[in-house]
């Protein structure tokens, strides 16, 4: 039975809306007239090219929701509708197509560390003297403070005069490269931007996986700013090499460009972000409270920022001072990682670092050689240094018991043998008991003979 006929646009294309990502549906579907003729589903679109593009790209999701409301064939029907009105991207570089540059994003309010260091001084570098005709791609997980140096350059040009600055996310152009498309005007689109801006910065490249169209002509793009001494900025969760369902041209003038990765905030600077986010609202942490924090709490800088926000709510509505105790119930209330699970990170980071690998490969099934030796070496320090068993690291590793004592046991021989491989666990174990115990430890080198288990 056909569901709602009295009002069927408004809940037909409520449903294809729960269906279709929100740039999708705006673009394609938010002015697509629906009724019926007969037994049929008819959808009016305002040209050709609308019709073809639904057709080919949205036919399965269309064809769903058109059964779910009882139609067994759908079809278009082309009501010209008068010249859409042309959307005006904003000159100022504190317009963002509908939104602003957030005033907190300004390098006075980053926080400076080893894992962001290269970042930071290029994008200061990039505001005290602009370059010409460059391409920087920084990329890194979510909140490390992509977003944050990339909107801090857009602040400090304009700040000193820069006005030609365009700022967007992925989906912002995608959204409007469409809808130029879509009223027959991409040449508009595509000429505000090629003579309106002297930096171009979009935010999340990565989200333009599989959108091909858009990708080729982000390239073309590309390539017209940096032949006129313009400058372009990406971002990105990963480096250009790895991203997927993306145009090999697009990746090969990609990689051509200066890329930077952030990664997730060390020790010592998570206990940076806590003094300085406390500081900001008027707080002055405990020693033992921002050690424990900094070693509890590993994600990102906005799960960082969250636990100072929600320590000092947690302290202002129990009018208590801020504790240690208040700190470890507050994270075992929003919190179901255990202290053992930390502890785990702690080690894995390290030797992670340590080899300059992802942890992906780490406990990958990739046997190359540098992987091997690192996957050895965390069996090992694990093994020694957390009281794991054997059961505990097959688990881990997802090996057959059998494989995890091989893998020991080639660590325990190498030891004896080599005395660099000695040093480097010795570096490691010291790195890693400094931050569980948040005490410096006593270097002891490894004897040769001693500190080795037999495994069996």
């Amino acid at each position: 039975m056909r569901k709602g006929l009295s009002n069927l646009e408004g809940t037909f294309k409520g449903a294809l809306k729960e269906r279709l990502p929100e740039s999708v549906y705006k673009v394609w579907f938010s002015e697509v007239g629906v009724k019926v003729k007969g037994r049929r589903l008819i959808l009016e679109v305002a040209n050709e090219f609308a019709k073809n593009w639904i057709k080919e790209n949205y036919q399965e999701v269309v064809s769903a929701v058109a059964q779910d409301f009882g139609f067994l064939e759908w079809d278009f029907e082309v009501v010209p509708r008068g010249k859409p009105e042309q959307i005006v991207i904003p000159y100022s570089p504190l317009e963002i197509i509908g939104r602003k540059l957030s005033p907190k994003y300004t390098f006075e309010d980053f926080v400076l560390g080893k894992c962001n260091e290269m970042a930071y001084k290029v994008s200061v570098r990039f505001v005290e003297e602009p370059p010409k005709g460059s391409l920087v791609y920084f990329y890194g997980s979510v909140g490390v403070g992509k977003t944050h140096l990339t909107q801090a350059i857009a602040n400090g040009l304009y700040r000193r005069g820069y006005y030609r600055v365009f700022y967007l996310t992925a989906q912002d152009f995608l959204t409007y490269l469409m809808k130029y498309l879509k009223s027959g005007s991409l040449d508009v689109f595509k000429n505000k931007i090629q003579e309106g801006c002297d930096l171009l910065i979009i935010d999340g490249i990565h989200f333009l996986s599989g959108k091909e169209f858009t990708q080729v002509e982000l390239a073309f793009l590309l390539d017209y700013l940096l032949d006129y001494e313009k400058n372009v900025i990406f971002t990105s969760l990963k480096v250009p090499k790895d991203l997927v369902e993306f145009d090999s041209t697009l990746k090969s003038r990609l990689n051509f460009g200066l890329i930077l990765k952030l990664n997730q905030p060390d020790f010592e600077t998570r206990k940076k972000i806590i003094r300085f986010k406390a500081k900001k609202l008027g707080y002055n942490f405990p020693y033992d409270v921002v050690e424990y924090l900094a070693r509890m709490v590993r994600g990102d800088i906005r799960q960082i920022e969250s636990v100072v926000n929600g320590l000092i709510a947690r302290a202002k509505f129990l009018n208590e001072p801020i504790s240690i105790l208040l700190a470890k119930e507050l994270l075992s209330e929003i919190s179901e990682i255990k202290e053992e699970a930390q502890d785990l990170e702690v080690f894995v980071e390290k030797v992670c670092k340590f080899f300059g690998i992802e942890r992906t490969d780490l406990f990958s099934n990739s046997r190359k050689k540098k992987l091997t030796l690192a996957r050895q070496a965390l069996m090992y320090l694990l093994k020694r240094h957390s009281q794991r068993s054997i059961k505990n690291l097959a688990e881990l590793f997802k090996k057959e018991h059998s494989t995890i004592i091989y893998n020991l046991k080639c660590v325990e021989k190498r030891l004896l043998e080599d005395r660099a491989f000695r040093f480097q666990i010795e570096l490691l174990k010291r790195e890693i008991l400094e931050e569980l115990s948040g005490t410096d430890v006593e270097t002891s080198s490894v004897e040769e003979g001693s500190g080795c288990e037999s495994f069996s």
